[in-house]
C-alpha cells in the first residue's frame, strides 16, 4: 500500500464521516424540534452510522483490490433494490414523517381529524403517529396516510397561520 492510498483512505473516511454527521445533525434537529422521543432519534442516528460504515468498508475493499468496482456496484445495486422493495412502505412512512415534522404540521397534543377518526396526538415518530381518540382508544396510523391526507389539525391553526404570513 502506498502512502497516497492511505492518505486517500483517511481523507475519504473523514469527509464521509463528516457528511454522515451533518445528515444526523439535520435529522436530529428536525426530530427534536418536533418533540420526537429520544429513542426514535437515536434509532435514526444509529442507522445512518451503520450505512456509513458499510459504504466505508466497501470502499476500503475496493481500494485494496479485494473487489472490483463492477462487482461492488453490482452487489450493492442488487442489495439496494432488494432493500428498497422490502422497505418501500417503511421508507414512504419515514419520508412522510420527516416532511410532516419538518413543516411542523403535527405536534404532540394537537387535536386532529382524519376520516372518521378524531383525537389527540400522543406520540410522533418518523414512521407512525399515535392518536388517542375521544373514546379513549389508541389509533396508530402510518405517516404516509397522514401525509397523503386530507386531515384537519384543529389546534395548529394559530401556529400554522403565523408561519404562512
Amino acid at each position: 500500500m502506498s502512502i497516497m492510498f492511505i492518505l486517500d483512505l483517511v481523507i475519504f473516511v473523514i469527509v464521509s464521516l463528516l457528511v454522515a454527521l451533518l445528515i444526523i445533525k439535520v435529522l436530529s434537529d428536525v426530530a427534536k424540534h418536533s418533540q420526537l422521543p429520544t429513542g426514535s432519534i437515536q434509532d435514526v442516528q444509529r442507522d445512518i452510522l451503520v450505512m456509513w460504515f458499510i459504504i466505508t468498508i466497501i470502499w476500503i475493499l475496493q481500494g485494496i483490490g479485494y473487489t472490483s468496482l463492477f462487482s461492488s456496484l453490482t452487489v450493492s445495486g442488487i442489495v439496494g433494490l432488494g432493500v428498497t422493495l422490502a422497505l418501500q412502505s417503511t421508507l414512504s412512512n419515514f419520508l412522510s414523517g420527516f416532511w410532516l415534522l419538518r413543516d411542523k404540521v403535527l405536534r404532540l397534543g394537537d387535536s386532529i381529524k382524519i376520516g372518521d377518526l378524531e383525537g389527540t396526538i400522543i406520540k410522533l415518530s418518523f414512521t407512525s403517529t399515535w392518536v388517542k381518540t375521544n373514546e379513549g382508544h389508541i389509533a396508530i396510523m402510518s405517516n404516509s396516510t397522514l401525509y397523503n391526507g386530507p386531515f384537519t389539525n384543529f389546534t395548529a391553526r394559530d401556529r400554522l397561520s403565523k408561519r404562512n404570513r
